[in-house]
């Protein structure tokens, strides 16, 4: 569909909310269709979403599920005072999600007096990214709802999506995947099981662009994006972080890894962390675990016809796969100074230690 379409198909479904709106898009995210409302007769400001079925497949779950998770993050004090918190915003029906022509639509309110930094430009944004991500973590450790399905089944568990990768190699034209790529992924099967079985839950998709900052300040306002809170390792928010610090800047720095270990922790808790020195271990093999997971789904997305991430051209899910991999290769390369520099945040003397 053409992108006067899809915001002509906005239009129709912002009237589910709004009798008179003005829309523009807003945002380049990869998986959903984002416009920006301005309600004539107010000037309030909504954000208005057509969701990927494709990858969202049980939309009115995950719109039920998002309800209890506002709730839970309202009623923690010690979040609430310190955060924003979004708000779903129902239609003129009552519905939090408006079905027009076999799509799915919702709207949040506006979190006015905020950006959103794509690229962020100095070290104290990252801290302050990695703190708000740490504190949501902390709040959805109270978080016990009766049940939880799954946004998206088996979201970043590696061991899954290395399977359907081979499934897919197996099904394609003979060298579908380019050589020194098939290496990487052969040389780094290890990292299914390197960082251990525990589970909780998790925003999931930890990128500096799904935090609000205050519009006059390095301070985050909001944590945003939360269509892919669920079950996972704590270490997965942490390793995506820096991923996504280090793929915005190119290389991976020991200082931007530092200020994420600083913020992330304050935020999360340093009591939370029985042994440190594990942690520590953790938090440097994880960024090589999530640069290693994107770079195996963006192959399998390449190889299966981009289904889940949007493309401009046949061949930028290739593209992204081979920069992910060659952030994997930095990772590696720098894990014994990342666990250095995370020991030494987290207050735990270099010699007391090694790399496990």
């Amino acid at each position: 569909m053409s992108s006067n379409a899809v915001k002509s198909l906005a239009q129709q479904a912002a009237s589910a909310w709004w009798r008179e709106a003005a829309i523009v898009p807003l945002g380049n995210g990869h998986i959903h269709q984002t416009f920006l409302v301005t309600v004539g007769a107010t000037d309030e400001r909504f954000v208005l979403q057509q969701v990927n079925q494709r990858v969202f497949a049980e939309v009115q779950t995950m719109a039920l599920q998002t309800s209890l998770l506002l709730e839970h993050l309202a009623a923690d004090l010690e979040y609430a005072q310190a955060f924003t918190i979004v708000d779903a915003v129902p239609t003129r029906l009552g519905t939090m999600v408006h079905a027009l022509d076999d799509q799915i639509w919702r709207a949040w309110r506006y979190v006015e007096q905020s950006r959103v930094l794509d690229p962020f430009t100095n070290q104290l944004q990252i801290e302050s990214a990695a703190n708000a991500f740490g504190a949501f973590q902390r709040s959805l450790a109270d978080f016990k709802p009766r049940s939880w399905q799954p946004p998206i089944p088996g979201f970043l568990e590696l061991s899954g999506y290395l399977h359907t990768y081979f499934q897919s190699v197996g099904d394609a034209a003979r060298d579908a995947v380019p050589a020194e790529l098939a290496t990487t992924v052969e040389a780094n099967l290890g990292l299914v099981s390197a960082l251990g079985p525990e589970r909780v839950f998790i925003h999931g998709d930890c990128k500096i662009n799904n935090v609000l900052f205050a519009h006059d300040r390095d301070q985050a306002k909001a944590v945003i994006d939360l269509d892919t809170v669920g079950l996972g390792h704590w270490a997965w928010d942490f390793g995506d972080l820096v991923r996504s610090v280090a793929f915005s800047n190119g290389a991976i720095e020991l200082d931007q890894f530092g200020a994420c270990v600083d913020g992330f922790s304050r935020g999360r808790g340093r009591g939370r962390y029985a042994d440190a020195v594990e942690t520590a271990r953790q938090m440097s093999i994880a960024p090589a675990y999530i640069a290693f997971t994107l770079g195996v789904r963006f192959i399998t997305d390449h190889l299966c016809g981009d289904e889940y991430f949007k493309v401009s051209a046949r061949g930028e899910n290739m593209h992204r796969a081979r920069e992910q991999l060659q952030l994997l290769k930095q990772f590696n390369a720098q894990r014994t100074r990342l666990f250095e520099c995370a020991l030494s945040r987290l207050g735990v003397p270099a010699q007391s230690s090694d790399l496990r």
